[in-house]
């Protein structure tokens, strides 16, 4: 039962960004349709006899259909075009900023989303580097966290410089907020676990640990094998 949970919810965080898509798309084509279903015929009209019209009404509905699905492939691809350009960057950059991270409902919808979209399906990583598990906040408590920098630093504890991570832990279930430590590398513990798999047991606030014991075992044991 447990198993049947975990991969339910590795459906749904997977999906989410897809089905949000659609749901736009599919609301934007019903929108264009209806526009067009309105404004073709009078057009037509004034070219064709009303006899011909009536006859060929299905093959006008299947052809203003098409002609909307075309348009929005056509938006999406000219999106795609001008986002890829450095001046459409910037202004979706602005937009982001001043609008789409502002609003609190719209931000709590679209932050997750972007995030999630670009780890899962663009295999955008931006700094993150590797997973790890540390105690944070407390000894005896353990975070997932990832990093995103490696400096040699030299402390008054130790004589020699030594590796300090940067480690990004993020919240759950919302992973686009969360805390920065900087943290010896000694007192992590590499988890074998890509960045997306990451990703996807912090949403699910855990629930998907299970599928990772094999790996949650090896991190403890190389932690407890340490002391």
């Amino acid at each position: 039962m447990k198993r049947l949970r975990s991969y339910f919810i590795t459906g749904l965080v997977t999906l989410l960004p897809l089905v949000v898509t659609i749901i736009i798309l599919v609301y934007v084509f019903q929108k264009l349709d209806a526009f067009l279903s309105q404004l073709v015929p009078p057009i037509i009209s004034t070219f064709i006899p009303p006899s011909i019209i009536e006859k060929a009404r299905g093959l006008i509905s299947i052809g203003i259909k098409i002609a909307a699905l075309l348009i929005v492939l056509g938006l999406i691809t000219l999106f795609g075009f001008f986002t890829s350009r450095v001046v459409g960057r910037r202004i979706l950059d602005f937009l982001e900023r001043k609008i789409f991270f502002k609003i609190p409902l719209i931000s709590t919808i679209y932050r997750p989303i972007k995030e999630i979209n670009n780890v899962l399906f663009t295999g955008k990583k931006y700094v993150f580097k590797r997973v790890v598990m540390l105690e944070y906040p407390r000894r005896g408590v353990y975070s997932i966290g990832f990093v995103t920098a490696e400096t040699l630093l030299e402390t008054p504890e130790e004589g020699s410089p030594q590796k300090i991570l940067s480690v990004f832990i993020p919240t759950t279930p919302n992973p686009t907020s969360g805390y920065l430590t900087l943290i010896a590398e000694k007192e992590t513990v590499p988890l074998s676990i890509g960045i997306q798999k990451a990703f996807q047991l912090i949403i699910s606030g855990g629930a998907l640990a299970p599928s990772y014991k094999d790996e949650l075992n090896k991190a403890f044991e190389r932690k407890l094998g340490r002391r």
